[in-house]
């Protein structure tokens, strides 16, 4: 959990930050993907003090100095893929940003069924298996951004100051955004008992399973925008992504409506009965997030990521206060019902600034049109591209 929490806190906003920098050729490409690797090394380093600091104050007995060891070398590799992934976002790579990704999973899984299923190395196993696959990808990573760009170890003070001062819009952002997202959990372990967390957090999970799509789209518009030298006709391809989108969500979301009443004992059991309330409640709200997940991918590829801090932080107030109030009424339903006005209330408002900031009328945006769907194959084709 510690290192999990230590790659949050030091990734800061440069996977965003590089996404945006090197699309839109702020710097000269050779100098700005050396200064990342620059501060790639300075947030390892960093995550590493803040991870020995962190066990030093936890001081659990059965941590083993082995232990500690292996997690805190954890750190430099999974910060490599985040940032190794902007660069190529920011490249228009999507491939290789991806790569970066299921090779990591693939490598981890494999290393977890050998370590731990067959060695019986349990813990440090698994640790090591983490720590593996991060490093392996990282050094993959690194070599083939050598074959593309003159990597020197470099300080390039401007280069710095601009990637942070983007970079630290898009974490605080991403934080707000996150505790948008879990702030409904955390009340639930305060104000009820376990039982109810687990089957509110299963429910959830289930019904997130919605943004999968709209998030992949959302990251194609970022890096599609990032490089975009024609915005008007950027402006029009997300619309249409965001509409068939949002329209295959409401099917998506009707059709879930009706099946978790027998998914859910199949897949999770009886006990677990109680998540189906949760789901069917709770898919409003997820419905309306995919709006935001796609005209925020076009958004931050402009470079305006601080727009989701300045809607979704009054969006948060109210996800406290009506989680505050109804959970100790109505209990996991009623953290539901206050998630769906949060996640109402910001996808909403994100809309309407969308709509100022690129002078398009909210109508357009939202209304279908028999053309979306004769563009579709080729808004794919050219995402491919």
């Amino acid at each position: 959990m510690i290192p999990i929490i230590v790659v949050s806190l030091t990734h800061l906003g440069i996977r965003g930050s590089a996404i945006f920098h090197v699309g839109k050729n702020k710097f000269n490409k050779d100098e700005l993907v050396s200064t990342v690797i620059v501060l790639l090394i300075l947030a390892s380093l960093l995550g590493i003090l803040l991870s020995v600091a962190a066990y030093w104050i936890y001081d659990e007995p059965s941590f083993t100095l082995l232990m500690i060891g292996l997690v805190m070398l954890v750190i430099p590799g999974r910060l490599a893929i985040i940032y190794f992934g902007g660069i190529f976002l920011g490249n228009d790579e999507i491939n290789k940003a991806n790569q970066l990704n299921w090779i990591t999973n693939a490598i981890n899984l494999g290393l977890i069924i050998i370590l731990v299923w067959v060695l019986g190395m349990e813990i440090v196993g698994a640790v090591i298996a983490f720590l593996v696959s991060g490093t392996i990808v990282a050094i993959y990573g690194i070599v083939i951004l050598m074959r593309s760009f003159r990597i020197r170890i470099k300080f390039h003070y401007d280069i710095i100051k601009s990637l942070l001062r983007l970079g630290i819009l898009f974490s605080v952002s991403f934080f707000i955004l996150q505790l948008n997202y879990r702030i409904d959990i955390l009340l639930i372990e305060k104000l009820r008992d376990a039982t109810e967390v687990g089957i509110y957090s299963i429910g959830v999970s289930v019904a997130e399973q919605l943004w999968q799509l709209p998030l992949a789209v959302g990251i194609v518009v970022f890096s599609r925008t990032a490089n975009a030298e024609d915005r008007s006709a950027m402006t029009a391809t997300t619309g249409v992504l965001l509409r068939l989108s949002f329209l295959f969500s409401i099917v998506a979301a009707v059709v879930i409506y009706f099946l978790v009443p027998y998914l859910v004992p199949l897949v999770f059991g009886e006990e677990y009965f109680g998540s189906i309330r949760i789901i069917q409640l709770i898919l409003p709200g997820i419905v309306m997030v995919v709006m935001f997940r796609i005209l925020s991918g076009h958004l931050a590829g402009l470079g305006r990521p601080e727009v989701t801090l300045y809607v979704f932080l009054p969006a948060l107030v109210i996800n406290i206060l009506l989680n505050l109030w109804w959970i100790p009424l109505y209990g996991g339903e009623g953290a539901a019902m206050a998630t769906n006005a949060s996640y109402t209330v910001g996808s909403i408002g994100y809309l309407i600034v969308y709509s100022r900031i690129l002078k398009v009328p909210v109508k357009d945006i939202l209304l279908v049109r028999k053309s979306d769907f004769a563009q579709v194959r080729q808004v794919i084709k050219g995402l491919r591209n």
